[in-house]
């Protein structure tokens, strides 16, 4: 079979299709299964396919995903001992495809280097004649007009926009992605001096970048940023909701904070008074022999307060001797009263 016939139904940029442009040609040339495949190992561009030995490898290994199972059973046959049978057609169909790819750029690689730049040149005819207000020149130099550096920073630039557009979807406050830390930006050209570029994400993947009038678009990386391939994503989002639930905690905490306690001096202090006011209601027993008025005194002075005492025991002298003359008794005579003497002297 002629090798043109072979070739008739790839479109004349297959060998530079990335992205949703390369998801879709696989979908129409392979099928849905096969090109979810491909996208699952993050086989996105038409040179990844060629570079990969094998694309069906990747069901012999032992890997633990509900995706990739469910297209193990789509594209093989389960035998009776339990294990998988890639369909024949299946097999074919990549293996044919990447043996048409590699003919196409083969023949391109043959073709004149004169005869690629009027093939350039005609493309950039065919694209001027759309506009034809604008000047043909405009159209032929905007292809090479931004350098490898300011293609980088017009990717960069989109891309912080879209973080301060999407903090709300994506529930952080202080939504950022730096280059070189959180993705690396790679951008080369190919034989015909178009720009390819890529984005490799934190979480290991290589996501290809389309193109637009020549000017690079970052949609697929935004896509895998909010899809659930993305681990560097999650990583993100986990830390943010760490560090939120740490402030609540710290807020909760000062709201809850227990009275201050009294201080060990104000303790002292206070059992201090408490046995002042004991001893102040316990006095010593005196030893020597009191009266019954002084003891009564010294009774009722416990009771009382000192200053209270004092006054009450010399109210109540008076009054103790008073009641001892109404109780009939007399008060005892001195020493010199008692031993008087007797004899009458003889008149």
């Amino acid at each position: 079979m002629p090798i043109s016939r072979t070739l008739d139904y790839l479109p004349l940029n297959v060998l530079t299709l990335c992205g949703q442009e390369f998801f879709q040609f696989t979908k129409k040339i392979l099928g849905e299964p096969e090109a979810k495949l491909l996208l699952k190992i993050s086989v996105k561009s038409t040179s990844s396919l060629l570079l990969i030995e094998d694309p069906l490898n990747v069901f012999n290994e032992d890997i633990d995903d509900h995706e990739l199972e469910s297209l193990k059973e789509q594209l093989c046959f389960k035998l009776k001992n339990e294990k998988y049978l890639i369909k024949p057609g299946v097999v074919s169909g990549f293996r044919s495809l990447k043996e048409d790819l590699k003919i196409k750029h083969d023949e391109l690689l043959k073709q004149p280097v004169e005869k690629q730049r009027q093939r350039q040149q005609l493309s950039n005819v065919d694209s001027s004649s759309l506009c034809s207000l604008a000047p043909t020149t405009q159209t032929t130099t905007k292809p090479t007009s931004l350098s490898i550096s300011e293609h980088k920073e017009y990717i960069v630039r989109f891309i912080n926009k879209w973080c301060c557009d999407n903090k709300e979807n994506v529930g952080i406050e202080a939504f950022n992605l730096a280059q070189d830390v959180d993705y690396t930006i790679n951008i080369d050209g190919d034989q015909i001096s178009d720009i390819n570029a890529s984005i490799k994400c934190k979480c290991g993947r290589l996501i290809m970048l389309g193109k637009n009038n020549n000017k690079i678009q970052v949609s697929n990386y935004y896509k895998h940023l909010l899809s659930i391939a993305c681990d560097h994503m999650k990583k993100i989002k986990q830390a943010a909701n760490d560090n939120r639930s740490k402030q609540q905690q710290q807020q909760q905490q000062q709201q809850q904070q227990p009275q201050p306690q009294p201080q060990p001096q104000q303790e002292d202090q206070q059992q201090e008074q408490q046995q002042q006011q004991q001893q102040s209601l316990t006095l010593p027993v005196a030893t020597t022999p009191l009266s019954q008025s002084n003891v009564s005194s010294i009774q009722f002075r416990d009771v009382l307060s000192p200053t209270t005492a004092q006054a009450t025991s010399n109210i109540n002298s008076p009054a103790l001797a008073a009641q001892g003359t109404h109780n009939g008794k007399r008060p005892l005579a001195s020493q010199s009263q008692q031993h008087r003497p007797t004899k009458r002297s003889r008149t």
